[in-house]
């Protein structure tokens, strides 16, 4: 019996925690992809605290694309969802698809019929994909209607080391939207808290990385 084909595949992170999310939609959703993550906390360290400018922040992220690039990966899915714009820029100096933390979740969004609320654990991430949605709505010429809000204090729980903290804030915030309104997580990490959320509530609720390895997968494997 033939093997299946396997993928080598590059992701980028600017977060540690954003790797264990990232690896299990890779084991959920392409089992067959050999994936090699690349993290690069200066990228988030060094945004926040406002050390560097975007030149040198897409200076960065061009050098680490080129890089995993150049280890034979086939794609690149990069994870942090403050350097979408950065990756949409380097992604044109090489020769194979590189996916946004965005790209995924964005494709299915606009194939949902209901409202839509964007949670985020950093305030700046809703607002990017909030804006990002509007606009690729618009482009298509699809009507949608979206809210959004960050979640306070859970970031600073998953940093700290205190994972069960993050995830009761980010459960709260998902319990308080309207039940027929459909939930776009922003952040790679708030994956964990997928199926918790899958039980309290009816409609859809989706999430950054397991729809960004379905769209890379497409990507990929229809060149």
């Amino acid at each position: 019996m033939n093997q299946p084909r396997r993928y080598r595949i590059g992701a980028v992170h600017a977060l540690l925690n954003a790797i264990p999310t990232t690896q299990a939609a890779f084991d959920r959703g392409w089992p067959e992809a050999d994936v090699a993550h690349l993290l690069d906390g200066s990228l988030y360290l060094d945004r926040s605290e406002g050390n560097v400018d975007d030149t040198e922040l897409g200076s960065r992220i061009d050098r680490l694309i080129r890089y995993s690039e150049s280890t034979g990966t086939e794609g690149i899915i990069v994870t942090g969802s403050f350097f979408g714009e950065f990756a949409k820029q380097a992604r044109e100096s090489v020769d194979i698809p590189v996916a946004t933390s965005f790209d995924g979740i964005i494709e299915s969004a606009l194939g949902l019929d209901q409202p839509l609320h964007v949670l985020a654990t950093a305030p700046d991430s809703a607002t990017f994909l909030s804006a990002e949605l509007e606009r690729e709505a618009q482009f298509r010429g699809h009507d949608i209607t979206v809210s959004s809000g960050a979640i306070d204090g859970a970031m600073d729980a998953l940093i700290s080391g205190d994972p069960a903290e993050h995830d009761r804030f980010v459960l709260e915030a998902v319990g308080a939207v309207a039940q027929e309104t459909a939930i776009l997580f922003a952040q790679f990490s708030m994956e964990r808290i997928l199926p918790g959320s899958a039980a309290i509530r009816t409609a859809p609720v989706i999430g950054p990385a397991s729809e960004g390895v379905a769209r890379l997968r497409t990507l990929i494997t229809s060149r």
